[in-house]
C-alpha cells in the first residue's frame, strides 16, 4: 500500500504533519499510512517556530509527531522514523507510488531524494523550502515510468551541484549552519505544498511545476516548465 511520507519536521513538516493527517483521515484519499522522517530532537530554541511541549524537549520529532498524530487520527497508521535520510536506507524508505513530503533545509537530501524518485516507475514528490520572508515549492510527478515534470534539480544547479551536506554526513565537531526562519514563511511553504498535493491527488495534472512566493510583498507566482 502506498503511503504518505515527510521528511523534515522543523518549520515547514511541523506545520503541515496535522493538516495533512486530517485531511488523509477524513477524505477519499487512499492513502492511510504517513510515515514520519526526522533524525533530529527537539530544542528549546525550536519553540519560536515548532509545537514543542515540555515534555518533549529533547525527543526526536518524528516519535513526538507519531505520537500526537496516532492519537488524534485513530484510523491512520501512523509511524516514525528517527533516521535521517541516506543513500543506505533511501531505498527502504521510499517505494514507487509513495507520496513524498520534502521538508527539508539542505540541496544534498534534496538531491538525494529526487535522484532516487527519478528511478521510481511512479513517484509524487512536493518539495518545499524558504529564505527568511520568500521560498518556493516545487513539484516532481512521474506515471507508469513517464515523468510529467522535470526534476527539481533540473533548473536549480545548487539542488543538482549541491555544496552543502546532509545532516548524516556532518560530524559531531562540526557545526550545522543554521539560517534565520520566520514562522509565516514556513506557514506559507506549507500551504502551498498541501495544496499542490490537493491538486495532483484529486484532479488533473497541475499545469505548473513551481511556485514561488515572498509573503513580504503577499504573492505567489507559478512557473510552467516542460518535462
Amino acid at each position: 500500500m502506498s503511503k504518505l511520507i515527510i521528511i523534515g519536521l522543523g518549520g515547514i513538516g511541523g506545520a503541515l504533519a496535522e493538516p495533512m493527517a486530517r485531511y488523509m483521515a477524513h477524505s477519499k484519499d487512499s492513502r492511510r499510512q504517513i510515515l514520519l522522517i526526522d533524525g533530529d530532537r527537539y530544542e528549546p530554541k525550536n519553540a519560536d517556530r515548532q509545537r514543542v511541549a515540555c515534555d518533549e524537549v529533547g525527543m526526536h520529532k518524528a516519535d513526538a509527531w507519531a505520537r500526537r498524530l496516532s492519537r488524534m487520527f485513530p484510523r491512520l497508521d501512523v509511524k516514525g522514523v528517527t533516521d535521517y535520510v541516506t543513500p543506505a536506507n533511501i531505498q527502504r524508505m521510499i517505494q514507487a507510488e509513495d507520496a513524498v513530503m520534502l521538508c527539508v533545509d539542505n540541496h544534498a537530501t534534496r538531491n538525494l531524494v529526487q535522484e532516487h524518485m527519478l528511478r521510481l516507475r511512479d513517484a509524487i514528490l512536493v518539495s518545499g523550502g524558504n529564505d527568511y520572508t520568500d521560498g518556493n515549492v516545487q513539484i516532481f510527478l512521474k506515471r507508469k515510468g513517464r515523468a510529467l515534470t522535470a526534476p527539481i534539480t533540473k533548473h536549480h544547479p545548487e539542488i543538482a551541484l549541491p555544496r552543502d551536506k546532509r545532516p548524516d554526513e556532518i560530524g559531531c565537531d562540526e557545526e550545522i549552519p543554521e539560517s534565520p526562519q520566520l514562522v509565516f514563511a514556513n506557514f506559507m511553504a506549507a500551504a502551498l505544498m498541501m495544496n499542490a498535493y490537493h491538486r495532483i491527488v484529486s484532479g488533473p495534472t497541475p499545469s505548473y511545476s513551481e511556485v514561488y512566493f515572498d509573503i513580504g510583498k503577499n504573492i505567489a507566482r507559478t512557473v510552467k516548465r516542460a518535462a
